[in-house]
């Protein structure tokens, strides 16, 4: 457990933009992302102006995130093929937003799904 929390505090430690550029390169090197999900479907920050969807590298980051404000979700793993080619598209349409790996504070990246797809092709 302790290895976990310690990978968690030096993940946190990075930037926004670096957490950002870290999820990026998993993608592309087809890992896995995750996000939070329950029997209702994943969990969307509402932000006003914006529907954003939350994501992280691994299961532990988005689990623990969703501890303390959002009891019930899981962590839901979606493939780097479905990131790109299922949920960017359907998110595209929706009009939704991506927030890449958010800090304990809420703090990350919010892009649209255009542009996380844009990036992802850098």
């Amino acid at each position: 457990m302790s290895n976990t929390l310690a990978i968690d505090d030096t993940f946190y430690r990075l930037t926004s933009s670096e957490r950002y550029d870290q999820v990026l390169q998993l993608i592309k090197k087809s890992q896995s992302i995750w996000a939070l999900a329950d029997a209702e479907g994943c969990l969307i920050i509402d932000l006003g102006t914006d529907k954003v969807l939350p994501i992280w590298p691994t299961e532990a980051l988005a689990s623990g995130w969703g501890e303390k404000d959002h009891e019930g979700f899981n962590g839901l793993e979606i493939s780097a093929a479905d990131w790109s080619e299922k949920w960017l598209p359907g998110m595209q349409n929706d009009k939704f937003s991506v927030g890449v790996a958010p800090n304990l504070a809420g703090e990350c990246i919010v892009s649209s799904a255009e542009e996380h797809a844009a990036d992802l092709q850098k």
